[in-house]
């Protein structure tokens, strides 16, 4: 490389780095919710409780104090003093949404690398904890609000064991303001187990079998040393701590779930079968070989992330709807399962969408709402706080102007555990500023404006 190559090459990185710096750099400006100061009561709006028994209620009312429901049902009731009433006339309540997994306030720019905290160095990182990483000024956590993401579960990246994943809520002041649970389980991404019959492959199918097995041996071995310096510890206190035992305590008791990542009908009956041999819980992470490896996931009482509803046909052979129907095939089956958009932060704002598409593709519209709403929470293992609407939960809900899956349908108020949150974002800011500008307001040009529908009325 000549010197003149060297300087311009340094010239371009230099460029490319102050063009993208105020992107990096930007950060939310709005304010966290303080806690809320006395009883809030909304009447008159249909509410969906997101439970089994009891999923709609028509003109109903929640009544909610200290952040915790403390009245749910029908018409109108004896209001407590001092209490703020919310007209929900016409709107919906629901509980708010929750993305897992997610990637949700460890990355800002995916282009900078100095914003991106979703993997660590080395390939078994159970202590790695996204949640003291959570950037709680990151904009993107005001986008995904204003969507009616209120809850989430992020998890890390890379690696084999890449880390455990993290409760949130989407609001504080710091990640420990933020954090609901800083470990519910732990991430691995499972080894490809069928040979790849590649016309030019590098490996035999015989070596590629032989690399898969070589590689849940690893893990295996890696579980097996956690195991062991658990039980030292517990015959003898003076051994050093390990902090990555420390982080697989939980799942190697059973408490905490493995949520395991896959790709392929072959992933999910190895990894399962692997699980259960070990006595682990396994939650399965992924979407495409499912629908095949129904019958067995229902067999072993196996729950399901389905990473992404909005995708292509994962084989030349699959039906073009697929993605669209493996919601409702696992409703049938009875299979826990939840719904994520496996998508960049930046776009999980999308997440209902993906239940809606689901719901016009034959799952029950109540379902469809479980899977962004009580299901995720439930398999996060904080559905006793979270995920629907019922006595003694946390008030997390959103108050939207329609049906709360449909996308037309804007939220018009949001809280979280009681506080009520703020809906703006920078998006929404830009909208607003450019609403201003000459031609797009007033006039004629003023008929195109986007019209804009009020909040709900409160007293």
């Amino acid at each position: 490389m000549t010197i003149g190559t060297t300087q311009r090459t340094l010239a371009c990185a230099l460029a490319t780095a102050l063009a993208v710096a105020p992107h990096a750099l930007a950060q939310s400006d709005i304010v966290p919710a303080p806690k809320q100061s006395r009883p809030v009561a909304i009447l008159n709006a249909t509410v969906h409780t997101a439970t089994v028994g009891a999923p709609l209620i028509e003109d109903g009312h929640v009544v909610f104090d200290g952040g915790r429901i403390i009245s749910v049902g029908a018409g109108v009731p004896e209001l407590p003093e001092n209490c703020e009433i919310v007209d929900g006339r016409g709107m919906h309540l629901s509980p708010g949404f929750c993305a897992m997994p997610t990637q949700l306030g460890l990355v800002e720019t995916l282009s900078v690398i100095s914003t991106d905290d979703r993997s660590e160095f080395g390939d078994f990182r159970p202590e790695a904890v996204p949640a003291i990483a959570i950037n709680p000024d990151s904009d993107l956590l005001t986008v995904a609000r204003a969507a009616g993401i209120l809850l989430a579960v992020a998890t890390p990246t890379g690696g084999v064991v890449g880390g455990s994943a993290s409760a949130i809520r989407l609001d504080g002041w710091t990640p420990a303001d933020m954090t609901v649970d800083p470990s519910v389980g732990v991430v691995v991404t499972w080894p490809i187990v069928e040979p790849a019959r590649v016309v030019g492959s590098r490996r035999s199918p015989d070596d590629q079998r032989k690399r898969a097995k070589e590689d849940i041996e690893r893990i295996g071995r890696f579980i097996d040393e956690m195991r062991a310096i658990i039980d030292a510890r517990a015959a003898d206190p003076s051994v050093d701590r390990d902090l990555r035992a420390d982080a697989m305590r939980a799942v190697l008791s059973g408490a905490d779930p493995i949520f395991i990542r896959i790709g392929s009908t072959s992933q999910i009956e190895s990894a399962v079968a692997w699980a259960k041999s070990r006595g682990l819980r396994a939650v399965i992470v992924g979407a495409e070989g499912v629908e095949a490896a129904i019958p067995f996931l229902k067999a072993e009482g196996i729950p399901v992330v389905v990473t992404s509803v909005h995708r292509l046909p994962g084989a030349r052979h699959a039906a073009t709807d697929a993605a669209y129907t493996l919601p409702k095939a696992l409703a049938d089956a009875g299979i826990l399962f939840s719904i994520a958009t496996d998508d960049e932060p930046g776009h999980e704002r999308n997440l209902p969408h993906h239940a809606a598409t689901a719901a016009a593709f034959g799952l029950d519209r109540h379902a469809a709402l479980r899977a962004v709403t009580a299901n995720p929470c439930q398999i996060a293992g904080i559905g006793e706080r979270y995920g629907t609407i019922e006595p003694l939960k946390s008030a997390t809900m959103i108050l939207t102007r329609g049906h709360p899956l449909e996308i037309t349908s804007g939220v018009a108020a949001a809280w979280i555990d009681g506080r009520s949150i703020e809906l703006s974002s920078h998006q929404s800011q830009m909208k607003r500023k450019y609403e201003e500008k000459p031609g797009m307001t007033g006039g004629a040009a003023g008929d195109a404006k986007e019209p804009t529908a009020d909040a709900p009325s409160s007293r």
